[in-house]
């Protein structure tokens, strides 16, 4: 009887031992499988990536038609100290966004045009043909903010560097390329802040669709500032939108905030209802 016991518990043990190699194996197997999938990221690879951006960036403004879209701006002012909440208005309106061909010295420029209809303030409707927002907000998130980071000659102004891993971003896996302004950059590189014209020195980073190639978000701080300004940041999220029967990467929702000595004013701007412009098209 105890010979029989020995002999069954040999027979358990085996099986376990048995089970537990079979386990290892299969784990084995199965992480060779997944690193074997993943992209090899390096310098060639950064390459390639600043070279499809640069297609798409130089060839964005000339391909975008004329466009509306339903914009919501929320704007807010708290007090630093305690982030108690000082002011928060949002602003409803229809806008258009069109491609001007403007023609200086014999050659042609494109300048991109945005008009907005005031439909609600704070819930109320209004009836307000043209609107100036008042306070902070992102300027140039339909062209200029993807253009002048990685357009071929802007590219020119920045050093950049790519993230080794894999990230994720709104379910989309992507690359995360990161840039900061050289030391000297063109003039091309500006922005305003209370009427005055300052030069851009940024830094920043851009989540890159893995599949797509096309950019998901651009985010940077600014580090040239203005006086009494402690930081200042943006960023802006692109997507697919359907114009007409194509496609174009255009704006989905845009953030800035402005850090001031004893106040902090941030802008939300989220855009929908895209539809490409046509005389049929009417404003309700």
């Amino acid at each position: 009887m105890v010979s029989l016991t020995k002999s069954f518990y040999r027979v358990q043990l085996k099986i376990i031992f048995r089970k537990i190699f079979y386990f290892l194996i299969i784990s084995l197997l199965i992480s060779s499988f997944s690193l074997s999938q993943e992209p090899i990221i390096n310098s060639d690879t950064l390459e390639t990536l600043l070279v499809s951006l640069a297609t798409r960036a130089d060839n964005f403004e000339r391909s975008l038609p004329d466009f509306i879209t339903t914009e919501t701006l929320t704007q807010e002012s708290l007090e630093k100290k305690d982030n108690k909440l000082l002011d928060r208005n949002i602003t409803v309106s229809r806008l258009t966004g069109r491609q001007l061909q403007i023609t200086k010295k014999g050659s042609t420029q494109l300048d991109f045009q945005e008009i907005r209809q005031v439909q609600s303030i704070n819930g109320k409707t209004v009836k307000v043909d043209r609107f100036k927002s008042r306070g902070p907000q992102v300027d140039g998130v339909f062209s200029s903010i993807l253009l002048s980071h990685f357009a071929s000659l802007d590219q020119n102004d920045f050093n950049f560097s790519l993230d080794s891993q894999i990230h994720n971003l709104r379910n989309r896996p992507s690359y995360l390329i990161k840039f900061v302004s050289r030391p000297k950059v063109s003039e091309r590189q500006y922005y305003f802040f209370e009427g005055k014209r300052l030069i851009s020195r940024q830094e920043g980073q851009a989540w890159i669709d893995k599949e797509t190639l096309a950019p998901l978000r651009i985010e940077y701080k600014e580090i040239n500032l203005a006086k009494n300004i402690e930081s200042i940041t943006y960023s802006v999220d692109y997507s697919t939108v359907l114009l007409g029967e194509d496609t174009f990467l255009l704006p989905i929702q845009a953030t800035s905030e402005i850090q001031e000595k004893k106040v902090i004013n941030r802008v939300f701007q989220e855009y929908s209802d895209y539809k490409k412009f046509s005389t049929d098209i009417k404003f309700e």
